[in-house]
């Protein structure tokens, strides 16, 4: 009982703070506060005290009237609602006697919304003039939707949408990530209200908002969620099923609503009868026959666009509608022209608005975390100027020469400053990668239930952060590797059973730093790559000639080629041959790299290394004659400078470097830069091993600089097509160093050999 009532003096105090500083229309806020409000009635129900409970259940009615609009002083709702939680405070004190929660419940004027009377007091007759002043509950009427209509908002109107989308997208993550945690576990009643709660959010505010198809599909799902909370109900797959195509609907109608808004046109109504009767018979326990998911209404015509929009009267359309009767030929458009009723502006507009509402709705990203994320790009871009600039300064010969220990000290601390706030920016940008590899178990369940296998997801590293931009470009090539690892690389239960497996495999996916890098490692217990079959397909294709050259690794990255495929039977999940080049093409615009080990019936690893940002290269700086060049650091396997006994020649290949046993291309820098070379004997210079899609390659250099952490700088649309190069950087000195383009300058090595 203690825990019970410390968890109440935790709730109360979280709420007093909350309501202290609570702003009228901060509907955000709101659902934070009537989340919390159904906590504290939860607990104090179980703890039986009648009078918390009586009063946390009056403190929800009103938030739930102020989401939803019927409470019109707001300012003074919120007043409410902080003298409430103080008397609930004072009354958990033993300050407060049962007559004032009374006097205050009365004060609120909740009508028929007053909470029932709980325990003793449903025995007790209702005081006389208690009785004669109570009101009469007024039946509901039903909710009318409104006709679709031209959107015209207030700016006000628009960041409360706005606020509401973003959230209402993170509720449905949350849910998403919850609900699979009830499939497993039903009876887990945090993890109930956890799913219970964002519906529940989202439900009020939408009503606010008018957002009646998001709201009728957001209550039916949290009646069905009400009913697993009373014990009346278990969740099992059909219910689980259900709710995860709810959340799908309801995230395509918030999206929807979002775009409307922003391009000021009539938002597309969705039809959700379907899912509703599907929730209905969850919880009659009759089952209802599974539909696809609800598409939204088709657009509406020119004349019901024009009449929305207030251009002509119903009169008009139909009067124009029966000369078209006659004429099939002469546009609706034309003819209320001709007719007086509309200008040909407003036919165009009509008809723009008419064919925006003909495209399917987009998935918006959020596009604000804390602050704007193009303010936050700005910063970054000139914080790195301000590193290149203190550089500058610290390299100039006539600064360095000046001897005082006061101005070294000085542009020591201004090093020191620079560094910290360039570090600071960068983790702003910077998220943990927590809620991309929670998605992803909704990926391995879909995949793993449409092939009737047993699948387990084992998430590792959930905190490793990685850069914001690069988590949203890394994504759909990640659910793709997910979905093949399951689909390809878990075998079949029977299969499994037969080679002595467990009958339900598993997925591992891992996040972790390594060298400067982000690591996301997909490790799977199945069947493996099969490397014969490997060979024989790149046989076939004409992509290798002899299999022998190559080393294992190189072989399995010939699945990350364009239309290359070993699956015997094609599925609407993989096995024709696309997808895999478009996470390699990824992986190269992030400036990452992946590695493939695999073992025949023991299963495959794929490791995916990215940088920590795509505003900042950690590169090696080398030199070539007088010009200077960056070599992305996550390319670079070693640097040497070679025997003249290692330097051999091999017909047909090329010039090689023997190192440690194994021949290895040698790529003179020089000749594809076009700059002249110190020296041109490889055992009087310096090569630096790189490393790209498997294979590897030995640059021939004039020396190392070192390595250095530089900002990207594009090249500009005039230097866009100079393949080898993929970016500058300004270095210490003021001048440009140019990032090389690994991929290409090999590339452009077997062109010029071949």
């Amino acid at each position: 009982m203690s825990e019970q009532n410390e968890l109440i003096g935790a709730l109360l105090d979280e709420l007093a703070a909350q309501v202290m500083v609570l702003e009228p229309g901060d509907l955000m806020t709101y659902g934070e506060v009537l989340s919390r409000l159904e906590q504290l009635a939860i607990v104090c129900e179980g703890v039986g005290d009648p009078q918390l409970t009586r009063l946390a259940m009056a403190l929800k009615a009103q938030m739930e009237g102020m989401i939803l609009g019927e409470s019109p002083d707001q300012a003074k709702g919120a007043q409410d609602l902080t003298t409430g939680v103080a008397l609930a405070q004072t009354l958990m004190r033993g300050e407060s006697s049962p007559a004032e929660v009374h006097a205050f419940i009365g004060g609120l004027g909740l009508g028929a919304k007053e909470p029932p009377p709980v325990g003793d007091e449903a025995l007790a007759p209702a005081p006389a003039e208690e009785a004669a002043s109570a009101p009469v509950p007024a039946e509901e009427a039903p909710a009318e939707e409104a006709p679709a209509a031209f959107m015209e908002t207030s700016d006000e109107d628009d960041e409360l949408l706005n606020g509401f989308v973003v959230e209402a997208l993170e509720h449905l993550q949350s849910i998403e990530v919850n609900v699979l945690i009830l499939e497993d576990t039903p009876e887990e009643q945090e993890a109930l209200n956890a799913v219970f709660r964002p519906f529940h959010t989202i439900k009020g505010v939408s009503g606010f908002l008018n957002l009646l198809d998001i709201n009728h599909l957001a209550h039916a799902l949290e009646n069905l969620l009400d009913q697993a909370r009373g014990g009346h109900l278990v969740l099992d797959s059909e219910a689980i099923d259900v709710i995860l195509a709810g959340v799908d609907q309801l995230r395509q109608m918030i999206s929807e609503a979002q775009e409307a808004n922003q391009a000021k046109r009539l938002r597309r109504k969705f039809d959700t009868s379907g899912l509703e009767k599907r929730v209905e018979g969850v919880i009659s326990g009759v089952a209802a026959p599974e539909q696809p998911a609800p598409a939204a209404a088709s657009a509406p015509k020119l004349g019901e666009v024009l009449v929305g929009r207030g251009v002509v009267d119903q009169a008009d359309v139909e009067e124009a509608l029966a000369v078209q009767a006659q004429r099939p030929d002469r546009p609706i458009g034309e003819l209320l022209v001709q007719k007086g009723a509309a200008e040909p502006s407003d036919v165009a507009e009509g008809l723009r608005t008419q064919k925006a509402l003909s495209q399917p709705a987009r998935q918006i990203q959020a596009q604000e975390v804390k602050i704007d994320t193009n303010k936050l790009d700005n910063l970054l871009d000139m914080v790195g100027e301000l590193v290149i600039a203190q550089s500058m300064v610290a390299a100039n010969p006539k600064v360095s020469s000046i001897a005082d220990r006061k101005l070294s000290a000085d542009l020591a601390q201004l090093s020191r400053i620079t560094s910290d706030l360039q570090k600071t920016t960068m983790a702003m940008r910077m998220v943990p990668i927590k809620q991309t590899f929670q998605k992803m178990v909704r990926v391995v369940r879909d995949t793993a239930k449409k092939q009737g296998k047993q699948v387990r997801l084992e998430l590792v590293g959930e905190t490793t952060e990685i850069d914001r931009n690069m988590v949203e470009k890394f994504y759909d090539p990640l659910v793709h590797m997910v979905r093949n690892s399951v689909d390809h690389g878990i075998e079949p239960t029977a299969d499994r059973v037969k080679a002595g497996k467990p009958e339900e495999g598993t997925v591992v996916l891992s996040a972790y730093h390594k060298g400067g890098a982000v690591c996301i490692e997909i490790k799977d217990d199945g069947k493996g790559l099969d490397k014969e079959r490997i060979i024989a397909k790149a046989l076939q294709k004409g992509l290798i000639d002899d299999p022998e050259a190559f080393s294992d690794e190189e072989i399995y990255h010939l699945i990350m080629k364009a239309g290359f495929s070993t699956a015997e039977v094609i599925t609407d999940i993989s096995g024709r041959g696309v997808g895999m080049d478009v996470v390699q093409k990824t992986i190269d615009e992030l400036r990452g790299k992946i590695e493939i080990k695999s073992e025949l019936g023991r299963g495959s690893t794929f490791t995916i290394a990215l940088p920590l940002t795509l505003a900042i290269i950690d590169g090696m700086v080398v030199e070539v004659g007088v010009e200077r060049f960056i070599l992305p650091t996550i390319s670079v396997a070693e640097s040497l400078r070679p025997h003249r006994q290692e330097y051999n020649t091999v017909q047909g290949k090329g010039e090689m470097i023997m190192i440690r046993g194994n021949l290895v291309p040698l790529v003179r820098l020089h000749s594809i830069v076009g700059v002249e070379p110190e020296v041109h004997d490889p055992w009087e210079s310096l090569v630096v091993v790189v490393e790209h899609h498997g294979q590897r390659r030995c640059l021939l250099v004039d020396r190392l600089v070192g390595r250095q952490e530089v900002v990207i700088k594009s090249l500009g649309e005039s230097l866009k097509d100079v393949k080898v190069v993929a970016g500058g950087a300004i270095m210490g000195d003021g001048k440009v160093g140019l990032i090389l383009d690994v991929e290409h300058v090999f590339k452009h090595h077997e062109s010029r050999r071949a």
